[in-house]
Protein backbone atom coordinates (compact mmCIF):
# COMPACT_ATOMS: atom_id res chain seq x y z
CA UNK A 1 0.00 0.00 0.00
CA UNK A 2 2.92 1.97 0.49
CA UNK A 3 3.77 2.27 -3.33
CA UNK A 4 0.18 3.52 -3.85
CA UNK A 5 -0.01 6.33 -1.39
CA UNK A 6 2.33 8.41 -3.72
CA UNK A 7 0.11 7.98 -7.15
CA UNK A 8 -2.86 8.33 -4.99
CA UNK A 9 -1.81 11.69 -3.47
CA UNK A 10 -0.17 12.95 -7.03
CA UNK A 11 -3.26 12.18 -9.00
CA UNK A 12 -4.98 14.43 -5.88
CA UNK A 13 -3.09 17.27 -5.83
CA UNK A 14 -3.41 17.33 -9.84
CA UNK A 15 -7.14 17.32 -9.67
CA UNK A 16 -7.21 19.60 -7.08
CA UNK A 17 -4.98 21.84 -9.21
CA UNK A 18 -7.12 21.85 -12.34
CA UNK A 19 -10.43 22.43 -10.42
CA UNK A 20 -8.66 25.50 -8.87
CA UNK A 21 -7.78 26.53 -12.52
CA UNK A 22 -10.83 26.24 -13.54
CA UNK A 23 -12.41 28.05 -11.00
CA UNK A 24 -10.07 30.93 -11.40
CA UNK A 25 -10.49 31.10 -15.20
CA UNK A 26 -14.05 31.58 -14.59
CA UNK A 27 -13.39 34.26 -12.53
CA UNK A 28 -10.90 36.59 -14.92
CA UNK A 29 -13.12 35.80 -17.98
CA UNK A 30 -15.70 37.77 -16.26
CA UNK A 31 -13.56 40.21 -14.40
CA UNK A 32 -11.98 41.04 -17.45
CA UNK A 33 -15.04 41.40 -19.75
CA UNK A 34 -15.70 43.77 -17.30
CA UNK A 35 -12.73 45.65 -17.37
CA UNK A 36 -11.90 45.95 -21.13
CA UNK A 37 -15.61 46.35 -21.92
CA UNK A 38 -14.72 50.46 -21.40
CA UNK A 39 -11.81 50.47 -23.02
CA UNK A 40 -12.44 51.50 -26.68
CA UNK A 41 -15.34 53.42 -25.34
CA UNK A 42 -13.04 55.91 -23.23
CA UNK A 43 -11.56 57.03 -26.96
CA UNK A 44 -15.16 57.96 -27.49
CA UNK A 45 -15.85 59.80 -24.61
CA UNK A 46 -12.47 61.89 -25.35
CA UNK A 47 -12.67 62.32 -29.20
CA UNK A 48 -15.90 62.23 -30.66
CA UNK A 49 -17.66 65.40 -30.84
CA UNK A 50 -21.30 64.09 -29.02
CA UNK A 51 -19.16 63.25 -25.41
CA UNK A 52 -21.02 65.12 -22.74
CA UNK A 53 -17.16 64.88 -21.28
CA UNK A 54 -16.36 68.20 -23.17
CA UNK A 55 -17.84 71.09 -24.88
CA UNK A 56 -17.65 70.31 -28.89
CA UNK A 57 -15.19 73.11 -29.95
CA UNK A 58 -12.66 71.55 -27.03
CA UNK A 59 -9.34 71.51 -29.65
CA UNK A 60 -7.65 68.23 -30.34
CA UNK A 61 -4.86 68.96 -28.62
CA UNK A 62 -6.60 68.92 -25.48
CA UNK A 63 -8.79 65.84 -25.41
CA UNK A 64 -5.18 64.16 -26.35
CA UNK A 65 -3.64 65.71 -23.35
CA UNK A 66 -6.29 64.56 -20.96
CA UNK A 67 -6.86 61.09 -22.82
CA UNK A 68 -3.29 60.68 -22.16
CA UNK A 69 -3.34 61.44 -18.70
CA UNK A 70 -6.26 59.12 -18.00
CA UNK A 71 -4.81 56.35 -20.14
CA UNK A 72 -1.75 56.39 -17.81
CA UNK A 73 -3.59 57.54 -14.08
CA UNK A 74 -4.59 53.78 -13.55
CA UNK A 75 -1.32 52.49 -14.27
CA UNK A 76 0.69 54.86 -11.59
CA UNK A 77 -1.41 54.07 -8.82
CA UNK A 78 -1.04 50.28 -10.17
CA UNK A 79 2.54 50.82 -9.26
CA UNK A 80 2.20 51.56 -5.89
CA UNK A 81 -0.93 49.39 -5.22
CA UNK A 82 -0.49 45.70 -6.99
CA UNK A 83 2.61 44.74 -5.62
CA UNK A 84 1.19 45.66 -1.98
CA UNK A 85 -1.96 43.55 -2.68
CA UNK A 86 -0.02 40.74 -4.26
CA UNK A 87 2.16 40.77 -1.75
CA UNK A 88 -0.66 40.50 0.80
CA UNK A 89 -1.91 37.35 -0.74
CA UNK A 90 1.20 35.41 0.53
CA UNK A 91 -0.35 36.96 4.04
CA UNK A 92 -3.93 36.50 3.97
CA UNK A 93 -4.22 34.12 1.07
CA UNK A 94 -5.52 34.59 -2.76
CA UNK A 95 -9.39 34.20 -1.98
CA UNK A 96 -9.24 37.56 0.15
CA UNK A 97 -7.04 39.69 -2.35
CA UNK A 98 -9.10 38.37 -5.17
CA UNK A 99 -12.18 39.52 -3.98
CA UNK A 100 -10.92 43.11 -3.41
CA UNK A 101 -9.88 43.01 -7.02
CA UNK A 102 -13.46 41.88 -7.97
CA UNK A 103 -14.99 44.08 -5.89
CA UNK A 104 -12.96 47.31 -7.42
CA UNK A 105 -13.64 46.62 -10.52
CA UNK A 106 -17.32 47.36 -9.76
CA UNK A 107 -16.36 50.27 -7.79
CA UNK A 108 -14.16 51.76 -11.23
CA UNK A 109 -17.42 50.99 -13.49
CA UNK A 110 -19.84 52.71 -11.35
CA UNK A 111 -18.01 55.96 -10.68
CA UNK A 112 -16.26 56.42 -13.73
CA UNK A 113 -20.02 55.78 -15.51
CA UNK A 114 -21.32 58.59 -13.59
CA UNK A 115 -18.90 60.18 -14.83
CA UNK A 116 -19.55 59.77 -18.57
CA UNK A 117 -23.31 60.11 -17.76
CA UNK A 118 -23.03 63.07 -15.98
CA UNK A 119 -20.44 64.78 -17.87
CA UNK A 120 -17.85 65.27 -14.61
CA UNK A 121 -14.09 64.50 -15.51
CA UNK A 122 -13.34 64.54 -12.19
CA UNK A 123 -15.16 61.83 -11.59
CA UNK A 124 -14.17 59.51 -14.51
CA UNK A 125 -10.42 60.66 -13.33
CA UNK A 126 -11.34 59.27 -9.75
CA UNK A 127 -12.93 55.96 -11.56
CA UNK A 128 -9.78 55.97 -13.50
CA UNK A 129 -8.07 56.02 -9.85
CA UNK A 130 -10.42 53.02 -7.72
CA UNK A 131 -9.43 50.93 -10.99
CA UNK A 132 -5.65 51.43 -10.67
CA UNK A 133 -6.03 50.62 -6.42
CA UNK A 134 -8.25 47.66 -6.47
CA UNK A 135 -9.34 46.52 -9.80
CA UNK A 136 -6.33 44.59 -10.89
CA UNK A 137 -6.61 40.52 -10.17
CA UNK A 138 -3.67 39.68 -12.68
CA UNK A 139 -0.99 39.60 -10.06
CA UNK A 140 -2.86 37.51 -7.89
CA UNK A 141 -4.58 35.31 -10.37
CA UNK A 142 -0.65 34.93 -11.48
CA UNK A 143 0.16 34.09 -8.15
CA UNK A 144 -2.56 31.12 -8.02
CA UNK A 145 -1.21 30.04 -11.40
CA UNK A 146 2.01 29.86 -9.20
CA UNK A 147 0.65 27.95 -6.27
CA UNK A 148 -1.10 25.40 -8.45
CA UNK A 149 1.08 24.54 -11.56
CA UNK A 150 3.39 21.77 -11.39
CA UNK A 151 6.91 22.74 -12.43
CA UNK A 152 6.83 21.58 -15.37
CA UNK A 153 3.88 23.02 -16.56
CA UNK A 154 4.50 26.84 -15.55
CA UNK A 155 4.42 28.15 -18.92
CA UNK A 156 1.47 26.04 -19.94
CA UNK A 157 -0.79 27.05 -17.18
CA UNK A 158 -0.04 31.22 -17.30
CA UNK A 159 -0.75 30.28 -21.03
CA UNK A 160 -4.24 29.59 -19.84
CA UNK A 161 -4.69 32.34 -17.67
CA UNK A 162 -3.76 34.63 -20.51
CA UNK A 163 -6.27 32.79 -22.57
CA UNK A 164 -8.98 33.63 -20.13
CA UNK A 165 -7.56 37.28 -19.55
CA UNK A 166 -7.94 37.21 -23.58
CA UNK A 167 -11.31 35.84 -23.88
CA UNK A 168 -12.37 38.46 -22.06
CA UNK A 169 -10.74 41.16 -23.60
CA UNK A 170 -12.79 39.93 -26.63
CA UNK A 171 -15.60 40.27 -25.50
CA UNK A 172 -15.49 43.20 -23.29
CA UNK A 173 -14.62 45.48 -26.51
CA UNK A 174 -17.36 43.96 -28.65
CA UNK A 175 -20.05 43.94 -26.22
CA UNK A 176 -18.71 47.83 -25.16
CA UNK A 177 -19.00 48.79 -28.39
CA UNK A 178 -22.17 47.72 -29.74
CA UNK A 179 -23.75 49.18 -26.53
CA UNK A 180 -22.10 52.46 -26.62
CA UNK A 181 -24.27 54.09 -29.76
CA UNK A 182 -27.01 52.34 -30.23
CA UNK A 183 -29.15 52.14 -27.22
CA UNK A 184 -30.68 55.54 -25.69
CA UNK A 185 -28.08 57.73 -26.75
CA UNK A 186 -29.37 61.02 -25.92
CA UNK A 187 -29.87 59.62 -21.90
CA UNK A 188 -26.79 57.77 -21.34
CA UNK A 189 -24.63 59.63 -23.72
CA UNK A 190 -21.49 56.82 -23.70
CA UNK A 191 -21.97 55.51 -20.03
CA UNK A 192 -24.38 52.42 -20.55
CA UNK A 193 -21.19 50.32 -21.59
CA UNK A 194 -19.81 51.00 -17.97
CA UNK A 195 -23.24 50.70 -16.16
CA UNK A 196 -22.93 47.02 -17.89
CA UNK A 197 -19.40 46.60 -17.22
CA UNK A 198 -20.81 46.79 -13.46
CA UNK A 199 -22.81 43.85 -14.21
CA UNK A 200 -19.99 41.89 -15.15
CA UNK A 201 -18.04 42.89 -11.97
CA UNK A 202 -20.57 42.21 -9.83
CA UNK A 203 -20.73 38.53 -11.07
CA UNK A 204 -17.12 38.35 -10.61
CA UNK A 205 -16.99 39.23 -7.26
CA UNK A 206 -20.03 37.26 -6.00
CA UNK A 207 -18.15 34.01 -7.83
CA UNK A 208 -15.01 34.53 -6.06
CA UNK A 209 -17.10 35.17 -3.01
CA UNK A 210 -18.93 31.62 -3.25
CA UNK A 211 -16.65 29.50 -6.09
CA UNK A 212 -13.07 30.20 -5.33
CA UNK A 213 -10.96 27.95 -3.49
CA UNK A 214 -8.15 29.05 -1.27
CA UNK A 215 -4.72 27.46 -3.01
CA UNK A 216 -2.27 29.30 -0.39
CA UNK A 217 -1.95 26.44 2.18
CA UNK A 218 -2.39 28.03 5.76
CA UNK A 219 0.88 26.71 6.80
CA UNK A 220 2.82 29.08 4.05
CA UNK A 221 0.78 32.07 4.66
CA UNK A 222 3.31 34.49 6.65
CA UNK A 223 1.01 36.31 9.10
CA UNK A 224 4.04 36.43 11.37
CA UNK A 225 6.69 38.90 9.18
CA UNK A 226 5.86 42.43 8.77
CA UNK A 227 5.27 43.72 4.81
CA UNK A 228 7.54 46.03 3.41
CA UNK A 229 8.76 47.83 0.11
CA UNK A 230 12.19 45.69 0.69
CA UNK A 231 10.38 42.55 1.61
CA UNK A 232 9.13 43.06 -2.03
CA UNK A 233 11.31 44.20 -3.90
CA UNK A 234 14.57 41.71 -2.64
CA UNK A 235 13.24 39.35 -5.52
CA UNK A 236 14.74 41.41 -7.33
CA UNK A 237 18.36 39.66 -5.75
CA UNK A 238 16.85 36.82 -6.96
CA UNK A 239 19.03 35.26 -10.09
CA UNK A 240 18.13 36.06 -13.59
CA UNK A 241 14.92 38.53 -12.42
CA UNK A 242 16.59 41.79 -13.22
CA UNK A 243 17.22 40.35 -16.63
CA UNK A 244 13.36 39.08 -17.01
CA UNK A 245 12.39 42.34 -15.52
CA UNK A 246 14.79 44.35 -18.38
CA UNK A 247 12.69 42.30 -20.81
CA UNK A 248 9.21 42.63 -19.70
CA UNK A 249 9.89 46.24 -19.49
CA UNK A 250 10.91 46.36 -22.58
CA UNK A 251 8.02 44.14 -24.31
CA UNK A 252 5.76 46.48 -22.91
CA UNK A 253 6.75 49.66 -24.42
CA UNK A 254 6.19 48.34 -27.35
CA UNK A 255 2.90 47.15 -26.66
CA UNK A 256 1.25 49.16 -24.62
CA UNK A 257 1.77 52.24 -27.01
CA UNK A 258 0.50 50.27 -30.05
CA UNK A 259 -2.45 48.89 -27.55
CA UNK A 260 -3.28 52.31 -26.23
CA UNK A 261 -2.56 54.48 -28.93
CA UNK A 262 -4.27 52.19 -31.95
CA UNK A 263 -7.79 53.28 -31.31
CA UNK A 264 -7.26 57.26 -31.28
CA UNK A 265 -5.40 56.43 -34.75
CA UNK A 266 -8.21 54.57 -35.96
CA UNK A 267 -11.35 57.22 -34.79
CA UNK A 268 -9.42 60.30 -35.75
CA UNK A 269 -7.47 59.55 -39.11
CA UNK A 270 -9.63 56.12 -40.17
CA UNK A 271 -13.19 57.66 -38.78
CA UNK A 272 -13.47 54.09 -37.12
CA UNK A 273 -17.35 53.92 -35.28
CA UNK A 274 -17.44 52.73 -31.79
CA UNK A 275 -18.47 48.77 -32.89
CA UNK A 276 -15.77 49.11 -35.34
CA UNK A 277 -13.06 50.32 -32.95
CA UNK A 278 -14.35 47.03 -30.55
CA UNK A 279 -14.52 44.85 -32.98
CA UNK A 280 -10.75 45.98 -33.98
CA UNK A 281 -9.60 45.77 -30.05
CA UNK A 282 -11.78 42.98 -29.32
CA UNK A 283 -10.15 40.66 -32.78
CA UNK A 284 -6.65 41.77 -30.94
CA UNK A 285 -7.97 40.06 -28.16
CA UNK A 286 -9.36 37.02 -30.07
CA UNK A 287 -5.56 36.30 -31.88
CA UNK A 288 -4.65 36.37 -27.86
CA UNK A 289 -6.82 33.96 -27.06
CA UNK A 290 -5.71 31.46 -29.97
CA UNK A 291 -2.49 32.06 -29.30
CA UNK A 292 -2.57 30.65 -25.44
CA UNK A 293 -5.53 28.27 -25.96
CA UNK A 294 -3.90 26.48 -29.12
CA UNK A 295 -0.65 27.94 -30.15
CA UNK A 296 1.60 28.05 -27.22
CA UNK A 297 0.89 24.37 -26.64
CA UNK A 298 2.18 22.80 -29.47
CA UNK A 299 4.99 25.87 -29.77
CA UNK A 300 6.40 24.26 -26.42
CA UNK A 301 6.79 21.18 -27.48
CA UNK A 302 9.06 22.07 -30.58
CA UNK A 303 10.39 25.00 -29.18
CA UNK A 304 13.03 25.82 -26.23
CA UNK A 305 11.45 28.58 -23.98
CA UNK A 306 14.85 31.11 -25.47
CA UNK A 307 13.58 30.41 -28.86
CA UNK A 308 10.19 30.86 -28.15
CA UNK A 309 10.37 34.11 -26.61
CA UNK A 310 12.80 35.29 -29.94
CA UNK A 311 10.42 33.94 -32.04
CA UNK A 312 7.83 36.07 -30.16
CA UNK A 313 9.88 39.25 -30.50
CA UNK A 314 10.49 39.36 -33.86
CA UNK A 315 6.24 38.57 -34.25
CA UNK A 316 5.57 41.51 -32.60
CA UNK A 317 8.38 43.83 -34.61
CA UNK A 318 6.61 42.30 -38.22
CA UNK A 319 3.17 43.53 -36.73
CA UNK A 320 4.13 46.58 -35.71
CA UNK A 321 6.21 47.52 -38.89
CA UNK A 322 2.95 46.50 -40.74
CA UNK A 323 1.03 48.90 -39.29
CA UNK A 324 3.57 51.11 -39.60
CA UNK A 325 3.18 50.97 -43.16
CA UNK A 326 -0.77 50.84 -43.19
CA UNK A 327 -0.39 54.57 -41.63
CA UNK A 328 1.35 55.80 -43.60
CA UNK A 329 0.34 54.52 -46.79
CA UNK A 330 -3.22 54.49 -46.38
CA UNK A 331 -5.94 56.84 -46.89
CA UNK A 332 -8.87 54.90 -46.14
CA UNK A 333 -9.11 51.78 -43.85
CA UNK A 334 -7.73 48.30 -45.51
CA UNK A 335 -6.97 45.56 -44.10
CA UNK A 336 -3.43 45.82 -43.31
CA UNK A 337 -4.29 47.13 -39.83
CA UNK A 338 -6.31 44.30 -39.37
CA UNK A 339 -3.99 41.36 -40.49
CA UNK A 340 -0.81 43.12 -38.70
CA UNK A 341 -3.03 42.96 -34.91
CA UNK A 342 -2.31 39.40 -35.62
CA UNK A 343 1.78 38.72 -35.09
CA UNK A 344 1.73 41.34 -33.11
CA UNK A 345 -0.66 40.49 -30.38
CA UNK A 346 0.67 36.50 -30.66
CA UNK A 347 4.20 37.68 -30.12
CA UNK A 348 2.98 39.64 -27.12
CA UNK A 349 0.92 37.02 -25.07
CA UNK A 350 3.35 34.51 -25.97
CA UNK A 351 6.72 36.14 -24.85
CA UNK A 352 4.46 36.98 -21.32
CA UNK A 353 3.42 34.10 -20.98
CA UNK A 354 7.06 32.93 -21.16
CA UNK A 355 8.24 35.84 -19.13
CA UNK A 356 5.49 35.12 -16.27
CA UNK A 357 6.66 31.88 -16.11
CA UNK A 358 10.50 32.93 -15.83
CA UNK A 359 9.47 34.78 -12.73
CA UNK A 360 7.33 31.77 -11.13
CA UNK A 361 10.10 29.78 -11.49
CA UNK A 362 13.04 32.22 -10.13
CA UNK A 363 11.68 32.30 -6.40
CA UNK A 364 10.45 30.09 -3.70
CA UNK A 365 6.40 29.30 -3.05
CA UNK A 366 5.55 31.52 -0.40
CA UNK A 367 6.95 34.36 -2.39
CA UNK A 368 4.89 34.04 -5.53
CA UNK A 369 2.75 36.92 -4.42
CA UNK A 370 5.78 39.40 -4.27
CA UNK A 371 7.40 38.41 -7.59
CA UNK A 372 3.81 38.85 -9.50
CA UNK A 373 4.10 42.28 -7.97
CA UNK A 374 7.37 43.24 -8.95
CA UNK A 375 6.44 42.42 -12.61
CA UNK A 376 3.18 44.67 -12.50
CA UNK A 377 5.50 47.15 -11.23
CA UNK A 378 7.16 46.96 -14.32
CA UNK A 379 4.52 46.60 -16.68
CA UNK A 380 2.44 49.55 -14.86
CA UNK A 381 5.70 51.46 -15.38
CA UNK A 382 6.26 51.21 -18.97
CA UNK A 383 1.93 51.53 -19.81
CA UNK A 384 2.09 54.58 -17.48
CA UNK A 385 5.74 55.94 -18.83
CA UNK A 386 3.96 55.62 -22.37
CA UNK A 387 0.68 56.88 -21.54
CA UNK A 388 1.54 59.95 -20.64
CA UNK A 389 4.41 60.40 -23.55
CA UNK A 390 1.91 58.90 -26.19
CA UNK A 391 -0.60 61.64 -25.02
CA UNK A 392 1.65 64.51 -25.61
CA UNK A 393 2.34 62.99 -28.85
CA UNK A 394 -0.76 62.20 -30.03
CA UNK A 395 -1.83 65.76 -29.70
CA UNK A 396 0.84 66.75 -32.48
CA UNK A 397 -0.08 63.67 -34.58
CA UNK A 398 -2.30 60.14 -34.04
CA UNK A 399 0.48 58.22 -35.48
CA UNK A 400 3.45 58.93 -33.76
CA UNK A 401 3.24 56.94 -30.54
CA UNK A 402 2.34 54.34 -33.44
CA UNK A 403 5.90 54.65 -35.14
CA UNK A 404 7.92 54.75 -31.99
CA UNK A 405 6.57 51.67 -30.50
CA UNK A 406 8.82 49.37 -31.96
CA UNK A 407 11.96 51.03 -30.13
CA UNK A 408 11.51 48.44 -27.12
CA UNK A 409 11.78 45.07 -29.12
CA UNK A 410 14.30 46.53 -31.46
CA UNK A 411 16.15 46.98 -28.35
CA UNK A 412 15.59 43.30 -26.71
CA UNK A 413 16.90 42.14 -30.34
CA UNK A 414 20.10 44.76 -30.30
CA UNK A 415 20.91 43.42 -26.62
CA UNK A 416 20.55 39.78 -27.87
CA UNK A 417 23.00 40.52 -30.65
CA UNK A 418 25.73 42.22 -28.56
CA UNK A 419 25.19 39.36 -25.52
CA UNK A 420 24.43 36.05 -27.41
CA UNK A 421 26.26 34.00 -25.27
CA UNK A 422 24.61 32.40 -22.20
CA UNK A 423 24.05 35.21 -20.36
CA UNK A 424 21.83 36.91 -22.98
CA UNK A 425 19.14 38.48 -22.32
CA UNK A 426 16.34 36.14 -23.72
CA UNK A 427 18.73 33.04 -22.70
CA UNK A 428 17.91 33.99 -19.02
Amino acid sequence: MSHLEPVYNSSYIMNKSTSSLKRLLTIIVFDHTSLNMTFPILTLVFFDASSALFSPETSYAVRSLWYGLCIAIPHIVIIFAAPVLSSLSDYYGRHTILAVGTLGAFMFAITAGLGVFFGLLGFLIAGRVIQGLFSKTNPTAQAVIGDIAPPNKKILYMGYLQFSISVGACLGPIVGGYFAHRFLFSTFNFSLPYFIAAFFALISFLLTLFYFKETLPYQKKQREHRLSPSSILAVLKKKGVIHISLLLFLSQISWSLYYQFMPPVLKTQFHFSASQIGLFVGMIALWLALSTGICLKFATRYFSQRRLMLLSIFLVLIGLVLTIVAGLLSTTVNSLFWLAAIPTAVGDVIAYSCITALYSQSVAPNEQGKVMGLCFIIVSVAWAGTGLIGGVLTSISALLPILIAPVGVLLILLLQWLRPAKGSLIGV
